[in-house]
């Protein structure tokens, strides 16, 4: 372990939290997981953070302002292949995406801390994607509508995938009568 300045440390110590994330899942994102992945001390990331809900939901904004920024770069316009990009995991059969989604929104119903990040980063995709949504209606209702759609899909695939058949076509249905309201 090399000696790094506080800043860029806590930031390697993020990026290592994100990694346990996006492989793992949320529940995975402890101390002694992120540093044996930063490859440093338990004890570092509790200095640097003050407890693991602190850690999870850094990474957790730190995972969607990644992600948010990725698609709001390759969907600069408004319209149904801007809106389609956004619920791509769902087209494409994602489970991995989809369950990470519905344990955050699970995580945040628990952890006063991260409910405020994931409160945070929702406000953050409703503005990306009611910025896409086409038309003069309310765009950031029908963002929030469609997103609260994706997340009960997405819940009731991470209990049983055959509670809710067929989510890409539902999804797709709600994205139509989205798009199609005046």
């Amino acid at each position: 372990m090399s000696y790094l300045p506080r800043d860029e440390r806590r930031t390697e110590l993020l990026h290592a939290a994100v990694r346990v994330l996006e492989r793992d899942g949320l529940a995975a994102v402890t101390s002694r997981a992120v540093a044996t992945e930063a490859g440093v001390s338990p004890g570092l990331v509790h200095h640097r953070f003050t407890s693991t809900s602190e850690l999870a939901a850094e990474a957790w904004r730190a995972y969607v302002d990644r992600e948010r920024a990725a698609y709001e770069h390759e969907t600069p316009t408004p319209g149904r292949a801007s809106v389609d990009a956004f619920f791509a995991p769902f087209a494409a059969g994602d489970r991995t995406e989809l369950a990470r989604w519905a344990d955050a929104w699970r995580h945040a119903q628990s952890d006063a801390l991260f409910a405020g990040a994931f409160a945070e980063s929702y406000r953050g995709l409703e503005r990306s994607l009611a910025a896409r949504i086409p038309g003069t209606g309310d765009r950031t209702a029908a963002a929030s509508r469609l997103l609260l759609i994706a997340f009960g899909l997405a819940g009731a695939q991470r209990i049983d995938p055959d509670l809710v058949p067929g989510p890409a076509a539902r999804m797709s249905a709600a994205i139509d009568r989205e798009l199609a309201a005046p």
